[in-house]
């Protein structure tokens, strides 16, 4: 229960054609962690005669099929409707149910041919859509273009057409900034005299006044007059290829582009019918796909011979005998089949992946535990009292029975909500639920109920005390056994990583890392509580001064200093009552300031008062949950975890199918 699941080595060699069907079973069981022989093929002498095994001659189609696939999936999705809010909180708090069909495990080629068929169905009616869609954003862009143009030359009653370009002669047209003009005139006139430039009407744009000019000149001065331009920020203005004047430009820019945003809007409504009657077959087929890709991919990781395949893998020990039943089924016994136990190097090398077992209050903890690190194989596994503890510290932190009962409501809906589709959020809402119940039953315990406001606004008198608080433990009244609780419960917890330390030092013989580690600090403890006990200065000397040698013997001289390491990690508990006391201080603080603008302030102060009563109280949750969140996870981290934990191996990632809209027929 305190140590991962045992695992073994897996060895399997069978004949070509039992490969896939044991994959596949072996795929959707999800027992084993296939391992890459590539490069023990090419290094090993054990595994010598073997090739590497050469991809599944359909993985390359199945790839293809699956991105196309995927590819029209992304369109019909474009064209759904965005949803509302009201939506999207419905979606988070009853995620639409999703109902898997039933399909059988086709032989590759037949899965294949399905699935061209099916997504090059769809692919026929979608395409012309999709075509006509990118030639409408072209036509829109040009449109927008001339609209522009038209909108800064309106000034000019002319028609565009005019305004072409000859073999002798040159148009520029554009705009540029007022306080720019007169130097553009004077640059164009030394330059030439053969221009005529045609000043239109000023115009604001971004707090700048820019004044359209169209600029009719010889060819041969084009460039030097563009040059000139270029220096005094002109904006050119493209009219090749309009014709008529600005406004029946415009007119006729807006009409066309109106025409499009509704053929748009048809091509997309066309697209969502499409969706509407295809788009569950493609979800189903393209999970199948991707299963099938993941099995055809997977054929690189074996070595082989002419008839055989080789494979290895990792599957927990408890799972052994199923393993080896399943394959001795689907081959008919002709298969050979080598179990081994990890060997010494691979353990001490982290080369175990690592299976988390632990009970089912506990489970969703690993998540915690896996943010720092996976437990290494021969490690305890902390998640048991990380369960136990977190959320009591985070309630410790917090202390407020009403913040608890919002957490334990937002952490029933993340488990019953999204949870229903995801375990990383299932495990979230358990925790989050948890954290709320202890937060509950600590801040009626405290006093802390939104603050000080039962006192404040139903007793009437504000150091009236909760009915449930324990009179000791008043955090307002009695800060000071609230410390004295949280650094006895912080001795605990670090005495419990002492045992786990102590336990792990001995079964691998680190003597040192036993007397430095853990050792002297347990009998630094006992010095103190024999002292306590008998007054004697003589029996914590003793003590103190074997604790000292055990600490000089496996640290060195140096070790001393691990004195005040010690000593720090028994005062970050003080983090505790830090944290009880924020919370129900800037409770206290909202409870006042609502309850002065109220007073003080005729009628608005009564609206004033509630708006920055719940404003300061939403913060305060929100700032003061994570804040919680955050040094509970840093007291099992630091403090806890660095006693003895070691971590750093990898997960047990099982070859295993992961369907949402299929299942197999059984």
């Amino acid at each position: 229960m305190f140590r991962p699941a045992k695992m073994q080595k897996i060895s399997i060699v069978t004949l070509n054609q039992y490969t896939k069907p044991v994959i596949d079973i072996l795929h959707e069981k999800g027992y084993i962690q296939i391992e890459d022989l590539t490069e023990s093929i090419q290094e090993s002498e054990e595994l010598k005669g073997l090739d590497v095994s050469k991809q599944d001659p359909h993985a390359s189609r199945i790839a293809s099929l699956s991105m196309k696939c995927n590819s029209i999936l992304d369109t019909l999705k474009s064209a759904e409707k965005s949803m509302s809010m009201v939506d999207v909180v419905k979606g988070f708090i009853s995620p639409k149910k999703i109902d898997s069909k039933e399909v059988e495990n086709l032989p590759t080629t037949e899965l294949v041919d399905k699935a061209d068929e099916i997504i090059n169905k769809v692919d026929a009616v979608l395409g012309p859509i999709e075509s006509r869609i990118n030639e409408i954003g072209t036509e829109e862009t040009k449109y927008k273009e001339s609209l522009n143009v038209a909108n800064q030359l309106k000034s000019f009653d002319i028609d565009f057409a005019h305004l072409q370009e000859t073999k002798y002669t040159k148009i520029v047209s554009g705009r540029i900034p007022s306080e720019n003009l007169s130097e553009a005139k004077k640059g164009i006139e030394e330059i030439t005299d053969r221009v005529e430039i045609f000043e239109g009407k000023a115009n604001s744009d971004d707090d700048k006044t820019f004044v359209p000019i169209i600029i009719v000149t010889a060819s041969e001065f084009e460039e030097d007059i563009s040059s000139v331009l270029r220096r005094l920020e002109f904006e050119k203005l493209d009219v090749t290829g309009l014709s008529g004047k600005p406004n029946e430009i415009i007119e006729a820019s807006k009409s066309k582009l109106d025409e499009l945003k509704k053929e748009r809007k048809q091509c997309i409504k066309d697209i969502g019918e499409v969706g509407q009657r295809s788009k569950e077959h493609l979800l189903v087929i393209n999970e199948q796909l991707e299963l099938e890709k993941e099995r055809t991919e997977i054929y690189s990781y074996f070595g082989e011979t002419n008839s055989t395949k080789a494979i290895k893998a990792w599957v927990v020990k408890d799972d052994v005998e199923e393993t080896l039943s399943i394959i001795d089924e689907v081959t008919d016994g002709n298969s050979i089949i080598e179990l081994e136990d990890p060997t010494e190097e691979e353990i001490e090398n982290n080369k175990v992946p690592v299976k988390q077992q632990n009970p089912g209050f506990a489970k969703p903890y690993e998540l915690l535990v896996n943010m720092y690190s996976a437990p290494n194989y021969k490690d305890i596994d902390p998640t048991i009292i990380m369960a136990i503890c977190f959320p009591f510290f985070f309630g410790y932190c917090l202390t407020d029975a009403f913040y608890g009962i919002i957490l334990a409501i937002v952490g029933l809906v993340l488990y019953t909500g999204l949870g229903k589709t995801s375990k990383t959020y299932k495990s979230f809402g358990t925790i989050v639920t948890q954290c709320g119940i202890w937060t509950f039953i600590l801040g009626l315990a405290t006093g802390g109920f939104i603050g000080d406001f039962v006192p404040r606004f139903i007793l009437g008198d504000v150091n009236a005390p909760l009915p449930t608080v324990i009179p000791d433990i008043n955090a307002f009244v009695h800060p000071e056994n609230i410390l004295i609780l949280a650094i006895i419960i912080g001795l605990i917890h670090l005495n419990i990583a002492f045992l786990f330390g102590i336990i792990d030092n001995v079964k691998r013989g680190n003597i040192k890392q036993l007397c430095a580690g853990q050792l002297c600090w347990v009998l630094i403890e006992l010095a103190i509580v024999g002292y306590l006990l008998t007054n004697s200065i003589y029996v914590l000397a003793a003590i103190a001064i074997v604790a000292l040698l055990l600490l000089l013997y496996g640290s060195g001289p140096m070790g001393v200093m691990d004195i005040f390491g010690f000593l720090g990690d028994i005062l970050s508990y003080s983090r505790l009552l830090a944290l009880c006391l924020s919370t129900g201080g800037i409770g206290m603080t909202a409870n006042l300031l609502g309850q002065l603008l109220a007073g003080m302030i005729p009628y608005v102060g009564i609206v004033l008062g509630i708006i920055v009563f719940f404003g300061v109280h939403l913060f305060n949750i929100a700032f003061q949950s994570m804040g919680s969140f955050i040094h509970s996870l840093r007291l099992h981290f630091v403090e806890f975890f660095g006693n003895f934990y070691e971590g750093e191996s990898d997960e047990f990632v099982p070859f295993k199918a992961s369907r949402i809209y299929t299942k197999l027929k059984k």
